[in-house]
């Protein structure tokens, strides 16, 4: 060496090197947030594995407000598997409303208006069915009071309702206002015929 000192101008190192700590720490974060990442080398040495537990896995994004639904109409991934599962559970409800039938001689009522299944214990008729099927089935889509079962029944006939992503399930012939947030919707009902008015 002959004698040169080197001068850092802290101007310029010190944005270098606060870039360099985001960019470090958006790697960090995209790895270890990947299911299955292990944490220490799997060397016979190192002792045993740590991974990282589950992660979720983002479906369709949410929405605002109870206006619109969470699902896209375009039948997300999986929409047609949680269109089975929809139908799986609608028959299971089904059931339960029978057996609720046969015991109190006519279906829990909500006097012909559309309600969610059971989301408002106290307030939403279909709850009664809860001596014959708990727990109630849950929704694919998550929140019940947005992509939840809704039930519809003036006593003596009853419709049930659920979201429909794919074309595989047949679309409810009606569609009513009370969910006309959903572009389609599925439905069953007994003994066949919407509940009159």
């Amino acid at each position: 060496m002959n004698g040169r000192t080197v001068q850092l101008d802290l101007r310029v190192v010190l944005p270098v090197a606060v870039l360099a700590m985001v960019v470090l720490t958006i790697i960090l974060v995209e790895i270890c947030g990947r299911e299955g990442v292990k944490l220490v080398s799997e060397s016979p040495t190192a002792g045993p594995t740590g991974t990282v537990g589950p992660t979720f896995t983002p479906g369709p994004s949410p929405t605002a407000g109870p206006e619109q639904a969470t699902a896209t109409v375009q039948a997300a991934e999986g929409g047609g598997d949680r269109d089975q599962v929809r139908q799986q559970d609608l028959a299971e409800i089904q059931q339960a409303l029978e057996d609720y039938r046969a015991e109190e001689g006519e279906y829990p009522t909500t006097n012909n208006n559309i309600q969610t299944l059971c989301v408002y214990e106290g307030d939403d008729a279909g709850c009664a069915i809860k001596d014959f099927l708990d727990p109630l089935p849950q929704e694919p889509l998550g929140d019940p009071s947005i992509n939840g079962y809704f039930y519809q029944s003036d006593g003596e006939r009853y419709v049930l309702y659920a979201i429909r992503e794919a074309d595989e399930v047949p679309e409810c012939e009606d569609h009513p206002a009370h969910l006309a947030r959903f572009d389609s919707v599925m439905c069953v009902s007994e003994p066949g015929a919407a509940p009159t008015p």
